[in-house]
């Protein structure tokens, strides 16, 4: 994988001529989360990761986004890597980015998996609490924040495998406070696209762990019965972090989907 750095966006690319696949991470981790993905994948695909902008190795002096700005940060990758279409995950905050720049050019997309991601915004009570958690961060909080972000990001059998707990943990610590802070206001303002795709045609698989509390299966529902073309898959053993936690299944559906797709 060849580091690139595009408007300021660290971008993990294999640049090996292959049918491109683009990964976009979840809040609050970074492309590392895809270890076993791009393992998987590279030696069949142009397999694309990065750090969304403010977290990881894509660092901001001025940390206030909102999800148009992540969304076009998507677009602008694709575009400067000279990829006429793409084939893009997205796990929570990642499907979030995919579907927004969908909206804007869904010419650039070829398929497209939404896991453990929901198509709605936040309702008033999850704004509150997005605010609640700024101010942890900001002031003093961040491992209190830490540790409730990954109880709930995790099924209970994940969160009693220490091994798991301790990577996930040690990926957020590279994030600045600044970084979080501005990635959670992003999400904050994300728009609704519950009938957004009734008309879109191109192949979606959605993606769910079993456990997840944040977005449960409905939600994946919810988006298989929004799109055209679009299939339903449940993984078992996982929780938010389906990609982590029973990354054999994850990878399994992906590559069948893709088969079928391309």
């Amino acid at each position: 994988m060849k580091r690139k750095i595009i408007d300021s966006i660290s971008v993990s690319d294999a640049d090996n001529g292959k049918e491109p696949l683009i990964f976009v991470h979840a809040f609050p981790l970074t492309s590392e989360m895809w270890e076993f993905q791009v393992k998987e994948f590279s030696g069949d695909f142009r397999v694309i990761t990065y750090d969304i902008r403010g977290l990881g190795e894509s660092k901001q002096i001025n940390n206030q986004f909102m999800m148009e700005n992540y969304a076009d940060d998507l677009i602008s990758i694709i575009e400067e890597l000279k990829q006429s279409t793409v084939n893009a995950v997205g796990l929570s905050m990642g499907g979030y980015i995919i579907q927004r720049a969908l909206l804007k050019r869904k010419e650039l997309f070829k398929s497209v998996v939404l896991a453990d991601t929901r198509l709605d915004s936040d309702t008033n009570e999850g704004l509150v609490l997005r605010a609640s958690a700024i101010q942890k961060i900001l002031y003093g909080k961040r491992k209190e924040f830490i540790d409730g972000s990954v109880s709930n990001l995790l099924s209970k059998k994940g969160y009693n495998n220490t091994e798991l707990v301790t990577k996930i943990k040690s990926i957020i610590s590279v994030s600045s406070d600044e970084g979080i802070a501005g990635a959670i206001l992003a999400l904050a303002t994300r728009t609704d696209n519950s009938d957004a795709f009734k008309d879109f045609s191109l192949p979606v698989l959605a993606l769910v762990g079993k456990d997840d509390v944040l977005t449960p299966i409905e939600c994946a529902q919810n988006i298989k019965d929004s799109f055209i073309n679009s299939e339903l898959a449940i993984i078992e053993d996982s929780g938010h972090l389906s990609n982590l936690e029973n990354p054999a299944a994850f990878n399994n559906y992906i590559r069948n989907f893709l088969n079928k797709s391309l």
